[in-house]
């Protein structure tokens, strides 16, 4: 799905505001997969767990570029750590990757939604 974004990018004509649209909605389902991805990675108690699942809802709308997003880099450094270790405490370590991949990421995905909004 990226690549194909990214090829649709490498033309140079101007996009129109349904283009612009759809491809900023491919990074909403790129989200949920990731959601996704860690959720099924969480052990069943931390499953049901509000404030860890709103914490991972938050890093990856801050790991790709959710304009929901306000914050900065360095507050979301420390709640990422926070969340890491929390994770690592309860056993999670394949989740606590997933989220570490996607906020690895983030550079990529901002790039691609400027890229976008251009």
């Amino acid at each position: 799905m990226i690549r194909s974004l990214l090829l649709f990018l490498l033309g140079r004509r101007k996009k129109t505001p349904e283009e612009k649209e759809r491809m900023m909605d491919s990074l909403k389902i790129t989200r949920f997969e990731t959601f996704k991805r860690v959720h099924q990675n969480l052990p069943e108690q931390l499953r049901n767990r509000d404030e860890i699942n709103r914490a991972i809802a938050e890093q990856i709308n801050y790991a790709t570029a959710s304009s929901q997003f306000e914050g900065d880099d360095e507050e979301m450094r420390r709640k990422l750590k926070a969340l890491f270790d929390e994770l690592l405490r309860n056993g999670a370590d394949e989740a606590a990757n997933e989220i570490t991949k996607a906020v690895d990421m983030r550079p990529h995905y901002l790039a691609l939604a400027e890229s976008i909004m251009r």
